[in-house]
């Protein structure tokens, strides 16, 4: 009882201007129709952007959480359609116990560079949650972004489209025409597409995406010719591809693990656009 009366005298002043205000609120708005309705008017504005506000706020919060489970339902129904393709090359009988080619998973970026020649980004997942070395990342809308390099059991270190010793064979789409994709180490919003012959019809605005890779399905997302050039020799295409992930707003990602990957690059690894670059620098 002594503190509560203490707490009183300390802190009456704020309660004796509150009540006072009140008390002259609810005087001036009874005085007149006018500045009845013109309080009601008042409090409706600021009660309506209080709640916009509130409103906003939760919605960004709820939009990362819908993002996130969409990513992991689309991971999933990546898997169920990757199954169902292999499925459908084998006979019947048999498709029930057929693995499909590639596995899909879903993280989150908790840290990412782009501002080194030789850039990585740290995802929540590793070792514990199924990721393993060499599987490809892809961006929330399913462009390439980079690869696992390594991983401990809660997270795993991995290297960006945005490094000098990342490469991925990439194809003109609408063409067969296809060469290997790599980063030079200028731009962080453009990586170069090199030995596309002269004699291929290739204008800006063509869109890239993989081919011939370990890590990568065909067909997944680079991104765009933005400039057209030729080689040192003149008998090749130099193209600038503008990326079509944004690199320096990675979030959620996809990470896909190619069941085969041991396999094909221990018989001829080096043979894949991936290695073209691997541990290069320049």
């Amino acid at each position: 009882m002594y503190k509560l009366v203490q707490f009183f005298r300390k802190y009456y002043p704020i309660f004796l201007f509150v009540l006072l205000e009140v008390l002259a609120i609810n005087f001036y708005a009874g005085s007149t129709s006018h500045t009845r309705a013109t309080l009601v008017a008042t409090t409706g504005k600021v009660t309506g952007w209080i709640y916009s506000v509130a409103s906003s706020v939760g919605d960004y919060f709820s939009l990362r959480r819908d993002n996130k489970v969409l990513l992991e339902r689309l991971a999933a129904a990546e898997n169920r359609v990757a199954m169902l393709q292999s499925a459908a090359v084998v006979d019947t009988v048999c498709a029930d116990s057929v693995q499909s080619r590639y596995v899909f998973a879903t993280a989150r970026v908790v840290s990412n560079s782009i501002v080194h020649q030789d850039n990585y980004f740290i995802i929540d997942k590793g070792t514990d949650d199924g990721i393993e070395e060499n599987m490809g990342v892809l961006s929330a809308d399913g462009a390439v972004v980079g690869y696992v390099h390594s991983c401990s059991e809660g997270y795993s270190a991995c290297v960006s489209v945005l490094n000098r010793s990342f490469s991925v064979g990439g194809r003109l789409g609408g063409s067969e025409y296809f060469g290997s994709v790599y980063w030079n180490g200028t731009d962080p919003r453009e990586v170069i597409l090199s030995d596309i012959p002269r004699y291929a019809d290739v204008a800006v605005g063509d869109t890239v995406r993989s081919a011939y890779s370990l890590r990568f399905p065909s067909g997944c997302l680079i991104g765009t010719v933005s400039s057209i050039d030729s080689s040192d020799d003149g008998v090749y295409y130099m193209l600038r591809i503008r990326l079509g992930a944004r690199m320096n707003a990675l979030s959620d990602v996809m990470l896909v693990r190619f069941t085969d990957y041991d396999e094909l690059n221990g018989l001829a690894g080096e043979h894949f656009a991936d290695n073209a670059h691997e541990g290069k620098k320049e």
